[in-house]
């Protein structure tokens, strides 16, 4: 009988371990996939952002309107993601704008950027996305 045991014990021993590699790989493919849809996520919120504001045909029409998404996409991110920190939900949502602001003040210069409303939705997305948690209390 204590052979059967410890031979249960070994198998379940074995099984743990396989299912743990199971487990790893599973995590190893989660992060791959969540990585690669926060960065489309990011890539399209810079572009529409950008298409309000930097197209040559943009009026003040779409400036408005950017300015509405730069609250309320946020707020909408923040209301889905309540239980992440405001730092964590700023790197992995933000990022794409923080580099957006970067490339766009290099690329057109500081005061194009401010002068098409784009630098000022860039803050506003990233002051809701730190702050939003304490918008909706």
């Amino acid at each position: 009988m204590a052979n059967i045991m410890r031979l249960y014990q070994k198998i379940g021993f074995i099984i743990k371990t396989h299912h743990m590699e199971l487990v790893q790989k599973h995590s190893i493919f989660n992060t791959i996939a969540n990585a690669f849809f926060l960065i489309v996520l990011n890539l399209s919120l810079m572009f529409v952002i950008g298409y309000l504001t930097l197209d040559s045909e943009a009026n003040l029409n779409s400036r408005a309107g950017a300015i509405l998404l730069s609250f309320f996409l946020p707020i909408f991110i923040v209301v889905k993601t309540k239980g992440l920190s405001p730092i964590v939900r700023m790197m992995r949502f933000g990022l794409g704008f923080i580099t957006y602001a970067i490339m766009s003040i290099i690329m057109v210069g500081f005061p194009v950027a401010f002068a098409t409303c784009l630098l000022p939705c860039l803050v506003l997305a990233l002051a809701v996305l730190y702050y939003g948690d304490k918008l909706i209390q």
